[in-house]
């Protein structure tokens, strides 16, 4: 079965690889979130509920308020410690805080391998092979004026209700009964 991976992916045989995502913040984040998992998984990534079993951990963060930047670094933090605990090849930064303070994370941060701002989430895959292909401190961002469409993603909420991103930085929900 051949996967379309954006990028060059030799010598990376993605069958093999998790993703584990932890999206913090609106649900913009989550919705964001879901189409991102979906790219993943599309792309031969197994997608995992438990981080210590990922290859690869994307922190989708918040820089909304103070109290939201500081669990987006604790969370980080805290995901970075299955890079030396278990088999984590790879943390990515993306949402709002990457895209704002990408150099800042990059540089005081060096348990990040990449940031990946908002307008740059169809990137991902391309981010995430490059990761497992040895390359780190990898900056997708500034695509601000992006219009990320998107025809599939994972739900991450119950059956009975979805979130849908009608422009960005709204969202309604849609009640189904």
């Amino acid at each position: 079965m051949g996967y379309n991976c954006p990028g060059n992916t030799k010598g990376v045989d993605l069958m093999k690889y998790k993703v584990g995502l932890i999206s913090l913040g609106c649900d913009k984040n989550r919705v964001d979130a879901e189409v991102m998992l979906h790219e993943l998984r599309e792309n031969g990534y197994e997608i995992v509920n438990d981080e210590k079993t990922a290859d690869i951990i994307i922190v989708n963060t918040c820089g909304f308020i103070e109290s939201a930047k500081m669990e987006s670094i604790e969370t980080i933090l805290e995901m970075a410690q299955n890079k030396q605990n278990g088999i984590c090849k790879g943390i990515v930064a993306t949402g709002c805080m990457a895209e704002r303070y990408k150099q800042d994370l990059l540089d005081e941060m060096p348990e990040l391998d990449a940031v990946v701002g908002t307008g740059n989430y169809q990137n991902i895959v391309e981010v995430v092979n490059n990761i497992l292909k040895g390359n780190n401190k990898i900056v997708k961002v500034g695509n601000i004026n992006y219009n990320l469409e998107y025809n599939e993603r994972i739900l991450s909420t119950p059956n009975h209700y979805a979130y849908l991103k009608i422009a960005e930085g709204a969202i309604i929900i849609v009640v189904i009964v």
